[in-house]
């Protein structure tokens, strides 16, 4: 029995697309609730009460709405008709158990990616203090500023470790991708363990994401550097795309490569 554990990527957007009228009929209330509650909060951001209480009311309950709507999704594009049965809510609304493991998952990963990034830095910390070229600036920001303005000599090593740990942590945060279609298509917790998932195919899943999030990204720019700047409404309708089209498509592009990845792994 060979192992294989690659994935197509073709197959993959095409299921990603393929996903979204299933995604819009099965969690049309989560989505909704999800953007009611984004898009509200950054329409009357002027009006909303500005204690920290308020922020931190605010923020747990679009992480809540944010599990639900992820707990939603990946049970409808892993399981298909059989998703109810795996718990799918009425509109894709629900708090089980697989909300709970993806939270418990995504606090366990952000520990581990913040661990990493917080090495990465005081390595390039202590390296800038005793080159001595942070010298005579304010603060290591102001100094890395500067490093990048007139990168000559022994900036260029800086500059390029920068480069180099901003891909390291790129390629980090793509080996964890496949976590959250792990922990509802296997039914149990996975958080590091998902690392073995995305063995010998962060590349593939790069290209793929890099490919769904391309002409978001374009139409965010032109709507922030256009003639529509500084449009409140224009903003309001980007969240909208962002929670309604481009959630539902990155979700169904992770489940498609796990499926095909956990179906090929043992063939």
């Amino acid at each position: 029995m060979s192992v294989k554990s690659a994935f197509s990527v073709t197959k993959a957007l095409r299921d990603s697309a393929g996903f979204l009228p299933r995604a819009w009929s099965g969690a049309w209330l989560a989505l909704g609730l999800l953007f009611a509650v984004v898009g509200g909060a950054w329409l009357t951001m002027h009006h909303l009460p500005s204690s920290p209480l308020a922020c931190v009311a605010l923020i747990a309950v679009i992480l809540v709405l944010k599990y639900v709507a992820h707990g939603s999704l990946y049970r409808i594009a892993l399981f298909g008709p059989s998703a109810k049965d795996e718990g799918l809510g009425f509109g894709g609304v629900q708090i089980g158990r697989p909300e709970r493991r993806l939270f418990l998952a995504s606090l366990a990963i952000a520990v581990f990616f913040v661990m990493i990034a917080v090495t990465v830095f005081i390595v390039f910390a202590i390296a800038l203090s005793l080159s001595g070229l942070a010298q005579g600036y304010g603060s290591s920001l102001a100094a890395v500023q500067a490093i990048v303005h007139r990168h000559a000599g022994a900036d260029v090593v800086f500059i390029l470790y920068l480069i180099a740990a901003s891909l390291f942590l790129i390629f980090v945060a793509v080996k964890f991708s496949l976590a959250s279609a792990a922990n509802i298509g296997q039914r149990r917790l996975v958080t590091l363990n998902a690392l073995g998932l995305t063995s010998g195919n962060v590349g593939k899943l790069t290209i793929g994401i890099a490919i769904i999030v391309a002409p978001f990204v374009l139409v965010t720019m032109l709507a922030t550097f256009g003639p529509f700047y500084g449009r409140r409404i224009v903003h309001f309708v980007l969240i909208g795309l962002n929670v309604l089209v481009l959630l539902p498509l990155i979700v169904g592009f992770f489940a498609s490569a796990y499926r095909q990845i956990v179906t090929n792994r043992f063939r």
